[in-house]
């Protein structure tokens, strides 16, 4: 008899056992979706520190490049320093990095070292160069700018 009384405490109705799976189902669920998140998070993260890796990495060809390219304005224009040149933008370019523009003022995306009054608001002359690493802004472009 009392044996019989431990089985009957032991027995769950229909609906206890329902709202039991249903308690479970609903933490797997957002334990799955949980997992999930960590995952593309995790990755994320991974891409950024390799990026963030990357651009330090090139830090001291984008400095050689910059110097490189105001010197091949500055003196009489060679095929070999041409040749040059266009070799390591292909190189940087193959690893993701662009040269930002500088045709069209952008408060968001230069810096101004110098303002010189004129008529028109425009860019003069390009100090250094600004680069893109995979479409994120790893140095701003130095510019100097003429304002009204």
């Amino acid at each position: 008899m009392e044996n019989t009384k431990e089985l009957e405490k032991e027995i769950w109705t229909k609906d206890e056992v329902e709202a039991i799976k249903s308690d479970l189902s609903d933490k797997y669920v957002r334990l799955y979706a949980e997992f999930e998140n960590y995952k593309k998070r995790s990755s994320k993260e991974k891409e950024d520190i390799k990026n963030q890796i990357k651009a330090n990495s090139l830090s001291v060809i984008l400095d050689f490049e910059n110097d490189l390219s105001i010197a091949f304005s500055k003196i009489e224009k060679t095929e070999g320093i041409k040749l040059i040149l266009s070799k390591v933008d292909k190189f940087l370019h193959s690893q993701g990095i662009d040269i930002i523009q500088t045709e069209k003022y952008d408060p968001e995306l230069h810096e101004v070292v110098s303002v010189i009054e004129s008529g028109e608001e425009k860019i003069v002359d390009v100090v250094s160069k600004g680069y893109t690493l995979n479409g994120n802004v790893i140095r701003y472009p130095k510019i100097i700018l003429s304002k009204k």
